[in-house]
């Protein structure tokens, strides 16, 4: 399943759609064991800093899995905050959710 998985967000990564409309990447780390994580989401409504976006996650570990989820984003000046929720579609796990924050500079 881990290359299927893998195979799948990468194709979402390189579509037109991804980069016409939203932002696409993929990043390997290292832990270990070495794993992969690929997304491409599209802004679906914006209004000043507050953002909300459609995208697809496909990952290789804790277990292989493709999952589209909602993301809604806090973008200001100096930091930003997230909370994503989605359901994978492959592997075994249920509804899972993740906030994220950082600072720019």
């Amino acid at each position: 399943m881990r290359p299927l998985a893998l195979l799948a967000a990468l194709v979402l990564t390189w579509s037109v759609h991804g980069y016409a409309s939203g932002r696409a990447a993929c990043r390997v780390v290292y832990g270990p064991p070495l794993w992969a994580v690929c997304y491409a989401e599209a802004v679906v409504w914006a209004q000043g800093p507050l953002e909300v976006a459609l995208g697809v996650e496909g990952r290789t570990w804790p277990e292989a899995q493709v999952a589209p989820y909602t993301l809604i984003g806090l973008y200001l000046e100096g930091w930003w905050a997230t909370l994503e929720v989605a359901r994978p579609l492959l592997g075994a796990s249920p509804w899972r959710w993740a906030i994220g924050a950082g600072v720019r500079w």
